[in-house]
């Protein structure tokens, strides 16, 4: 190879390479104006960029307020897994900047402290991706966007080769292949995803609920790392919507086709040491009103019971908290 090829070559290599960590690493990277390199302007750098990346992570909440963020800012430079001077030019106003990269299990342990719905670990996402020949991607295809997830705090799997679930089915939000597959890899999250050269269709089904999203422009491995980061905003969104709320309310389930499905209603919650009473107040030929008094959010629980693939989300029903579907 002729040496001007080879060093094109090599610097399209790096720029790929630096384009793929810095989108691993964005939600955790601030830059903060700085006056001067000393340790103590340092230092209350990486306090503002922490502060920063918390809010980030918690969707923009201030952070100022949750417990462990006084601990964190006693020495917030621990947090830190890299950082780097730059010179601004006087840019907003200051010479000089500093480029902060924490590091992602760190703010996840912050944000967990008195925090047992954050700490508590999250159900894995089942990845169904094929290139635009249509072959399946496995794991090692897979490699920045289950980076990405990871940074987010979400884990990935990937399908089995003797049980490929219908991704057409799934997609859709079809409420038996949603359960067959919560029943076969205990999560009702499933990310759908068609990957071209330069890119990508997403559809991202929990619980039975389906959004879809497209991305271009970019190279595979950023077109990746991208589906990811948007399907952790999404994700976390919905969690965060469930750990609010009555922790008493109405229940209606519809589905329910016979004494042996109204029994494993009633099992699922009777069997959560969260539920402190669940009692019929209702029904018709379409489901059951159920009346029930739990320790936690009725939402948190309602939407945990997904991974076990027989309740899914459903459309509001008139009386009724919230909605969900029986699935035998």
């Amino acid at each position: 190879m002729r040496p001007a090829r080879f060093l094109a070559l090599w610097m399209l290599l790096v720029v790929a390479c630096a384009g793929s960590a810095m989108a691993q690493t964005s939600i955790y990277t601030v830059t903060v104006p700085v006056a001067d390199t000393s340790a103590a302007v340092r230092d209350q750098a990486f306090a503002t960029g922490l502060t920063q990346v918390l809010a980030r992570a918690s969707n923009g909440a201030d952070p100022r307020g949750k417990p462990g963020y006084a601990e964190a800012m006693k020495q917030p430079g621990g947090l830190v897994q890299q950082y780097q001077y730059a010179r601004t030019g006087g840019a907003n106003g200051a010479p000089l900047s500093l480029d902060i990269v924490f590091d992602p299990g760190a703010i996840r342990r912050v944000l967990a402290v008195g925090d047992a719905s954050v700490a508590a670990p999250k159900p894995p996402v089942l990845v169904i991706a094929r290139d635009a020949s249509g072959k399946l991607l496995g794991q090692q295809d897979l490699v920045p966007l289950a980076q990405m997830a990871d940074t987010r705090g979400y884990q990935i799997v990937v399908p089995k080769a003797d049980s490929l679930p219908d991704p057409a089915a799934i997609a859709q939000g079809d409420p038996g292949a949603v359960a067959t597959v919560a029943r076969r890899y205990n999560t009702a999250m499933v990310l759908v995803g068609k990957i071209g050269d330069d890119q990508a269709d997403w559809t991202l089904v929990s619980a039975g609920r389906t959004g879809t999203w497209k991305d271009s422009g970019e190279a595979r491995a950023a077109l990746l790392a991208n589906g990811a980061n948007a399907m952790a905003d999404k994700l976390d969104r919905q969690f965060a919507a469930t750990q609010g709320g009555s922790s008493s309310g109405k229940v209606w389930v519809t589905g329910l086709r016979s004494a042996a499905d109204y029994a494993g209603l009633l099992a699922t919650f009777q069997n959560d040491p969260s539920v402190k009473s669940v009692a019929p107040v209702g029904a018709t030929a379409d489901g059951v009103l159920l009346n029930v008094n739990a320790s936690a959010p009725l939402a948190r629980l309602v939407a945990a019971y997904a991974a076990g693939g027989h309740i899914l989300a459903a459309d509001a029903h008139d009386g009724a908290d919230l909605a969900v579907r029986w699935v035998p």
